[in-house]
């Protein structure tokens, strides 16, 4: 394994190289692009990613600790044999994944907006998932338990293959989406 530790990745840099085999720890990659990479078994911890945009890249069999990703961007990207957690994905946007076989735990992804996913055996634990809007995406076999959805909203969406588990429901929202009869909701959400 190779580690860089403590280095100011800011303000669009390009990256040469793909990464495989790599530790960043407590790098600072903030206010940039970062566009075709792909990142094979690479740990990420204690890492700055706010106000950035991914594009088009590839996390093969990597690990996210402790990461700022406050109004930070993901589009078009693989995400495969992921692990999460501890994360702070605030206010950003995931537009266009795919996740497969991934699991993201006690985290935040408060005001984000999820359109247009793939999650194909996807769990998510004990995240705060409050005010999320989740438009147009296509679940297999994804599991959100012990989730606070809080006033969020499901746009357009087809839930039958998403379970959820032990979750906080209340005031959350399903407008034009279908296959949410299956899902254990609380008893106050809002059909539109």
């Amino acid at each position: 394994m190779n580690l860089i530790q403590n280095k100011i990745f800011s303000h669009n840099i390009e990256f040469k190289d793909n990464f495989e085999f790599f530790i960043f720890k407590k790098c600072f990659f903030k206010f940039s692009e970062i566009k075709n990479k792909v990142f094979i078994d690479c740990n990420f911890v204690d890492i700055d990613f706010g106000g950035t945009d991914l594009i088009n890249c590839k996390f093969i069999n990597c690990n996210f600790s402790n990461c700022e990703l406050f109004h930070s961007n993901f589009k078009n990207c693989l995400f495969e044999n992921v692990n999460a957690s501890n994360f702070d994905l605030r206010a950003g946007i995931l537009d266009k994944n795919n996740f497969i076989n991934c699991n993201f735990f006690n985290s935040c992804f408060r005001g984000s907006k999820i359109l247009e996913n793939n999650f194909n055996f996807f769990i998510l634990s004990n995240c705060d998932i409050k005010n999320i809007i989740f438009e147009k995406n296509t679940y297999q076999n994804a599991t959100y338990k012990f989730c606070n959805l809080f006033k969020s909203k499901f746009l357009n969406e087809e839930l039958s293959n998403l379970q959820l588990k032990n979750c906080n429901t209340f005031l959350s929202m399903f407008e034009e989406s279908f296959g949410y009869h299956n899902l254990e909701l609380d008893k106050f959400h809002i059909i539109v």
